[in-house]
């Protein structure tokens, strides 16, 4: 899939692998499928089953391969891209040798999860000798709920540095995402319905993939805003989407640590934000680097559109300050971050390290070595 976590999968195993580790994905479902991000031809993808069994009956089944796969491989660590996984991984974190790490990508306190995210975490805070997480507000929130500190790590994902392309900015608003409920674009269009009047030479560009597409293109024709709105596709080069609008806005009800987000600010693009947990206020100070409203407040989001829109000299100024954001989700930091929450900062093993992806597909990247 063209998601966050699995961008955050492909991100981190290409650079551990340039690193000198030996990466495996073994992914759930998805066999037959291509990877939805580039990966380097050291990182091996596995895969459990084509897609998933009604009422969870291919859990057992999985949990069985991937004991299997672990006590060929032998890897030295497993890390689970979500609590969720553990359910597959955890016969398999009982084979001598082979530890586990909870790679977090919802927030903990993200209602979607319970109960199940609830007892998941539970389980993780019994079997998994490590925990990460993308923010500072989770590791504290996991520390106090669930794990002993000492076990809590907080490791941001990788954001890689824009190419500089001398493209002119236009007067767009773009918002970028997969397009499901959890993202707010429904918010974010009753926000610009608001905005567009007092902004007659803006327009809206939405670009993004999902289930709740042409819900959204009726949402928008309901609001008479159609002619303003612009619904595009996923994009393979988002960082020129970034360095041509003007504005860039996160209207989501909650998020991991958003990708989008930190991306638009490198590029220098004025961003508004949803003060959502858990991410966006630990990236952007109001009024200096970006702005931030109230969570699912579509009135003060529109007066935010309205504000930056109205204001050139504002916007200015917030995507000059907003560039410097990059330097803690730099590749050779996050690596950094990850050897010494493995392996305390000794010397690299050259043991394999094993995740479990999202269930959705990976890819078929034939080559190399594996990842997850």
């Amino acid at each position: 899939a063209r998601a966050g976590s699995e961008r955050a999968q492909a991100s981190l195993a290409n650079a551990l692998s340039t690193h000198g580790e030996s990466i495996s994905i073994w992914s759930m479902y998805g066999a037959g499928k291509t990877s939805g991000f580039p990966l380097s031809r050291d990182v091996k993808v596995s895969y459990g089953l084509k897609k998933p069994w009604p009422f969870f009956l291919d859990y057992p089944w999985l949990a069985c391969v991937f004991a299997f796969y672990v006590i060929k491989l032998r890897p030295k660590w497993i890390v689970c891209t979500g609590v969720n996984r553990l359910i597959v991984a955890l016969p398999a974190a009982f084979i001598p040798g082979v530890e586990v790490a909870i790679w977090e990508h919802f927030p903990v306190s993200n209602r979607v999860t319970r109960p199940r995210g609830r007892l998941a975490r539970m389980i993780a805070s019994v079997v998994a000798s490590r925990i990460v997480t993308l923010t500072k507000s989770d590791q504290d929130l996991y520390a106090a709920l669930y794990s002993p500190a000492g076990t809590v790590s907080r490791i941001p994902n990788i954001v890689l540095p824009p190419v500089p392309n001398g493209a002119l900015r236009r007067k767009e608003v773009l918002a970028m995402g997969r397009l499901s409920h959890e993202k707010g674009f429904d918010l974010l269009l009753a926000a610009w319905s608001i905005a567009a009047e007092l902004l007659p030479e803006w327009s809206l560009r939405i670009v993004g993939d999902g289930q709740l597409r042409e819900l959204l293109v009726r949402q928008a024709s309901t609001l008479g805003i159609e002619r303003r709105v612009i619904f595009a596709p996923f994009s393979d080069d988002p960082y020129s989407l970034y360095s041509e609008c003007e504005i860039f806005v996160l209207s989501s009800r909650y998020e991991g640590l958003p990708f989008v987000l930190i991306e638009a600010m490198t590029c220098g693009a004025a961003c508004i934000s949803f003060d959502c947990p858990n991410g966006p206020r630990e990236v952007i100070r109001p009024g200096v680097n970006g702005l931030l409203v109230p969570a699912e407040r579509v009135d003060a989001l529109a007066s935010a559109i309205v504000k930056l829109g109205e204001n050139p000299m504002l916007r200015q100024r917030l995507g000059n300050a907003a560039r410097s954001v990059s330097k803690p989700f730099s590749e050779p930091r996050v690596v950094a971050r990850w050897h010494e929450v493995l392996y305390s900062q000794t010397p690299i093993a050259r043991k394999p390290v094993v995740s479990v992806v999202p269930d959705r597909a990976v890819s078929q990247r034939e080559a190399g070595r594996p990842t997850a």
